[in-house]
């Protein structure tokens, strides 16, 4: 199964300026990381920039860029990694985490998205693309993990 996770605002933003527009969430950390250890992690190069911690700790680090990137999986292109992704699925879970151009690009190969919800508005100039999802996805559960309350939509 391959999944994406991301933070979302109340408009389906998830970054301002090349980084998360609100404040500092713990809760959403925590849960984000205990998801993805160990785990594949797929994202863009300008999500890569925007870690402040590099790479990932306990997972594999995937970039699509054609640019060297020290410590990571280099994938060139999104044609690449959508060939790549059904066989590192079968050995372990995989993640794409950013940004929303990538999560665009590859809905056709995304099975699940897990979208912890950030209550409020942060005029945001990055978006989810809200439309395709609620098209192509049922929201199959609302519900609270842990600290974070999460909507969890699954392909038609």
């Amino acid at each position: 199964m391959i999944r994406a996770i991301l933070a979302c605002d109340e408009d389906w933003g998830i970054g301002k300026s090349g980084t998360l527009p609100w404040p500092h969430n713990p809760a959403d950390l925590k849960w984000f990381k205990e998801n993805t250890t160990n785990s594949t992690v797929v994202m863009g190069r300008s999500t890569w920039d925007s870690l402040p911690y590099k790479p990932l700790p306990n997972r594999e680090n995937v970039v699509i860029t054609h640019h060297d990137v020290p410590d990571a999986h280099i994938v060139g292109d999104l044609k690449s990694i959508s060939k790549l992704l059904p066989q590192m699925s079968q050995t372990r879970d995989v993640w794409i985490i950013g940004g929303a151009s990538i999560i665009t690009q590859l809905l056709p190969r995304i099975d699940e998205l897990w979208l912890s919800q950030i209550t409020g508005s942060y005029k945001c100039d990055t978006f989810l693309p809200s439309t395709l999802i609620q098209e192509n996805y049922n929201l199959t559960s609302s519900q609270f993990q842990g600290d974070v309350y999460v909507d969890i939509w699954s392909k038609h």
